[in-house]
């Protein structure tokens, strides 16, 4: 090799390595202080989760750029009853765009008197994120202010939101301090499927029936398996309030939405009596069969029959089965079945009487009767009779009818 291009090969290897020192020195001056702050905020970590306040502070201290440490150390402050809010205040500026830290300090600053930042911070939360809680939290917010307008809306923008996954109705309570019963209804039928059978549910638990009326009819015409409990559940309470037509409605849609398996009931067309065939295990809602589970009534069986077995324990007075019935008021009817009744075995009908107390007709519907009223409870009771045993065994009852007569 010439001598000079040997010597630039020596000064270039040379110059590498004394580049080498430097760059090596740098190298372990960034992993030593890499360690160094990994070590300090797993110190810090573990400071902010003590059960002393004051190891809280210095975790803050040592790491006060962290927004969850400065949470925890909100939350031993609020423990000892002290002022949190300006932790949490601080939290909210290190993590701007956490909708969750934004609710917490709008909560804090009402409790605190704060009006001005409490509003803005749960305004701030419900712009960022779109779930139901901040909706839900502004909504009780104004109404804690007297804003039914700005209570009502933001209650809306929750109930689109949270009401296909969760229960909305603490929402619902705060409208029902805000609107009538028919405010209520009306509000349920702005809403989707979701929050309508949720706004149902509660108007029926609150006995409200007549005014879900509207609410209950539009929400079955397009009802699915979901809407089934609380649509039946308003046929159930509308029954037992004597109330026929309304439920009528919505139980023939379900019967032509083939959610239940029976045809509509028709009181012109004579249609009076569900599952009269016994051939469906009765679903013990609306206009379907009631089994009441008497002591001493071993099993009570559809299979295109009843069949009933008695084990001669039962009362001397109990219910086998009942449903409601649609009649024609001041129309006469007569009650058939193919089969003998056992002795103790009678149909009985019972109508609405004065508020919820159902009166019996005291008529042998085999013989023909006037019907007292639209509704009616249709019931097949044992009565053991003066002086006989009780049944014993198996009974089997089919062909049942009930005949309008002209």
């Amino acid at each position: 090799m010439p001598r000079d291009l040997s010597l630039r090969s020596n000064a270039w290897r040379r110059a590498v390595t004394s580049a080498r020192l430097p760059l090596r020195c740098g190298a372990l001056f960034v992993l030593v202080l890499a360690l160094y702050w990994a070590a300090r905020l797993a110190w810090a970590d573990h400071l902010s989760r003590s059960p002393r306040r004051e190891d809280r502070q210095r975790a803050v201290l040592l790491a006060p750029g962290d927004a969850t440490f400065y949470d925890r150390l909100a939350d031993k402050i609020e423990d000892a009853g002290g002022d949190s809010l300006p932790v949490l205040r601080r939290a909210a500026e290190l993590d701007p765009a956490n909708a969750e830290r934004r609710m917490r300090l709008g909560q804090r600053a009402e409790l605190a008197g704060d009006l001005a930042l409490a509003e803005r911070s749960l305004l701030d939360a419900a712009g960022l994120s779109r779930l139901y809680q901040p909706k839900y939290l502004l909504a009780g917010y104004y109404f804690r202010r007297g804003n039914a307008d700005l209570c009502i809306r933001w209650s809306h923008a929750a109930l689109q939101i949270g009401a296909p996954a969760r229960d909305i109705s603490p929402v619902l309570n705060l409208l029902d301090h805000l609107l009538d019963p028919p405010g209520m209804a009306a509000e349920g039928l702005r809403e989707p499927p979701a929050a309508a059978r949720q706004f149902l549910t509660f108007l029926v638990g609150h006995g409200r029936t007549a005014v879900a009326r509207e609410l209950a009819r539009r929400l079955s015409q397009s009802s699915t398996s979901e809407d089934l409990p609380a649509l039946l559940a308003y046929c159930n309470q509308s029954l037992a309030d004597g109330n026929g037509q309304a439920p009528t409605e919505v139980w023939n849609a379900l019967c032509q939405r083939r959610l239940v398996p029976y045809q509509p009931l028709d009181v012109p067309g004579g249609v009076s009596l569900t599952n009269s065939g016994f051939d469906h295990t009765p679903i013990g809602s609306g206009f379907d069969w009631h089994a009441e589970g008497a002591p001493g009534l071993r099993s009570v069986r559809f299979r295109g029959s009843l069949e009933a077995s008695f084990s001669g324990g039962q009362p001397d007075d109990c219910v086998v089965i009942w449903e409601y019935v649609l009649l024609e008021p001041g129309a006469r009817y007569r009650l058939r079945q193919q089969s003998a009744t056992p002795s103790g075995l009678v149909w009985r009908l019972f109508y609405p009487g004065n508020g919820p107390v159902w009166g019996p007709l005291e008529a042998d519907l085999s013989q023909g009767f006037r019907s007292p009223a639209a509704v009616g409870r249709l019931a097949l009771v044992y009565r053991r009779p003066s002086g006989s045993t009780r049944l014993s065994g198996e009974v089997s009852i089919t062909g049942l009818r009930l005949d309008r007569q002209p």
